[in-house]
C-alpha cells in the first residue's frame, strides 16, 4: 500500500488545527483504496503556547503560570497510530520543490506529497513565541520575572495589541510603585483600528493606572544590556536606562527556508486568498495557514476561519477533484475591524464588526482569563 506523506511545518494555531482537523475528519472520509495517508508535523516546539495570555504569563506569572499556556502536543495525538502521525521536533531548513523534501536541523530529509507551511511569525524578543522553541520561551520568561519585582524602571515598546495589554497587566499589577513608560512608536496607541476613540480609551485607562504614554513617534532602534539594565537607543539620538525593557513590536513571518519565487516583496507565501493553496503558477499540493501567509491579517481568530478552507482544499486535492471554483468552505476575510484588547483584568477596549466594543464584553471575552480554557480545546482539535 503507498503512503501519502501530508507534511505540516509548524505546531502552533494553524499547524496543530489543520492536522486535527485532517487527522479527525478529512483522512477517514477518504475512500481511495490502496492508499494510506500519514501527517507528519516539524517544528522546533513540542509544546503547543497559548500566546493568547503572552501579556499576563510575562507580567504577572501569579495570575497565569506559564504551565497553563504551555500544553505538551504529543500526547493529545496519542490516539493515532505512528503510521497515522509522526512527530518530528526540528527546524526547517529548506525545501525543496523538485523532489518534494523537506530538510531540517537533525539532517533528516522529509518527502511530502502534500505541504502544509504554517510557521508562522518570529518576533525579537522570544518571550512572545516558541518559534525557537519552548527552551527559549522559558528562559527569556524566567530572565524577565526575576527582574520585575525589584525593578523600578520599566519601558514597553509596540503600541499594538500585544503591547496595550502588556502594559495594562503591569499597571494593574504595579500601578504607581514603579516608573511604567509606554512608547507605541506612533501617533496613537492601537494605530490599525480606524475607530481612534478606542486608542484613545486604551491610553486613558493606562494614564489612571500611573504608567506614562508617549505618542510622538518615537522609537528604540537598538539596545544593549548593561550590568543588569537595558541601555536603549532612541530614534530621536536619545539613550535611556532601564531595569526592564518590553520589545512588543511587530512581528516577522517565519519563512527564510521558503523558497523565494513562493514568497512575495514582503516574504509572505503567496497564498490564495479563498482556498489556501499556494499561489504559484505550475505547483500543486501546497498549502498555507496562519500570519505567515500574505492572505492573513496575522489573527489568532484569523486561523479559525481559515482551518475550514485550508482543510476542504487538501481534501478535494487528494480526491482527486477539479481546482475549479467552489462555494463550500471558502475563506473569506473580515473587512470590518474585530479586535478585543484587555487594559488590565477587570476590562479594556476593542471594536467588533466596526463598532466599539464596551468594557464589560472585553472583560468577558478575554480579560478575565485571556480565554485559557480553549488553549487545550486547540490541541486536543475540538475548538
Amino acid at each position: 500500500m503507498s503512503v501519502h506523506n501530508i507534511v505540516i511545518i509548524g505546531a502552533s494555531f494553524g499547524g496543530i488545527s489543520v492536522a486535527q482537523g485532517l487527522l479527525k475528519t478529512t483522512i477517514p472520509q477518504l475512500t481511495q483504496t490502496g492508499k494510506q495517508y500519514k501527517v507528519i508535523q516539524i517544528a522546533p516546539n513540542d509544546e503547543f503556547f497559548w500566546k493568547i495570555a503572552a501579556p499576563r504569563v510575562i507580567a504577572n506569572p501569579n495570575a497565569m503560570p506559564l504551565n497553563k499556556a504551555l500544553l505538551p502536543i504529543t500526547p493529545h495525538f496519542k490516539d493515532y497510530k505512528p503510521e497515522q502521525y509522526e512527530f518530528i521536533k526540528a527546524y526547517v531548513t529548506s525545501i525543496d520543490p523538485s523532489s518534494k523534501t523537506v530538510h531540517t536541523s537533525t539532517s533528516a530529509a522529509v518527502h511530502y506529497d502534500s505541504l502544509v507551511i504554517a510557521s508562522g511569525t518570529t518576533f525579537e524578543s522570544a518571550i512572545w513565541t516558541v518559534t525557537d522553541g519552548s527552551e527559549a520561551l522559558r528562559a527569556a520568561l524566567k530572565e524577565i520575572h526575576e527582574k520585575l519585582p525589584s525593578a523600578q524602571t520599566i519601558l514597553v515598546a509596540g503600541g499594538g495589541p500585544a503591547g496595550v495589554e502588556t502594559t495594562g497587566e503591569l499597571g494593574e499589577t504595579y500601578g504607581k510603585k514603579k516608573d511604567i513608560t509606554f512608547l507605541s512608536g506612533s501617533t496613537s496607541l492601537l494605530p490599525r483600528i480606524q475607530n481612534k476613540k478606542v486608542g484613545q480609551d486604551a491610553q486613558n485607562r493606562l494614564e489612571k493606572m500611573g504608567v506614562k504614554v508617549i505618542n510622538d513617534n518615537l522609537k528604540v532602534v537598538s539596545y544593549t544590556q548593561e550590568g543588569g539594565k537595558y541601555v536603549l537607543k532612541l530614534s530621536n539620538g536619545e539613550t535611556r536606562t532601564v531595569d526592564v525593557f518590553i520589545e512588543a513590536t511587530g512581528d516577522k513571518p517565519n519563512s527564510k527556508f521558503i523558497p523565494q519565487e513562493w514568497l512575495d516583496e514582503k516574504r509572505r507565501v503567496k497564498t490564495d486568498p479563498h482556498t489556501l493553496r499556494l499561489d504559484v503558477p505550475g505547483v500543486t499540493g501546497v498549502y498555507c495557514i496562519g500570519a505567515v501567509g500574505n492572505y492573513s491579517d496575522g489573527s489568532v481568530m484569523d486561523v479559525r476561519f481559515a482551518k475550514p478552507a485550508i482543510v476542504e482544499s487538501i481534501k478535494s486535492d487528494l480526491q482527486g477533484q477539479a481546482l475549479g471554483p467552489r462555494t463550500k468552505n471558502i475563506y473569506k476575510k473580515f473587512q470590518s475591524d474585530m479586535q478585543i484588547v484587555p487594559v488590565g483584568s477587570q476590562g479594556g477596549v476593542g471594536v467588533l464588526f466596526g463598532w466599539k466594543a464596551p468594557s464589560f464584553i472585553v472583560k468577558v471575552a478575554k480579560a478575565k482569563d485571556f480565554m485559557i480554557g480553549q488553549a487545550v480545546k486547540v490541541v486536543e482539535g475540538t475548538a
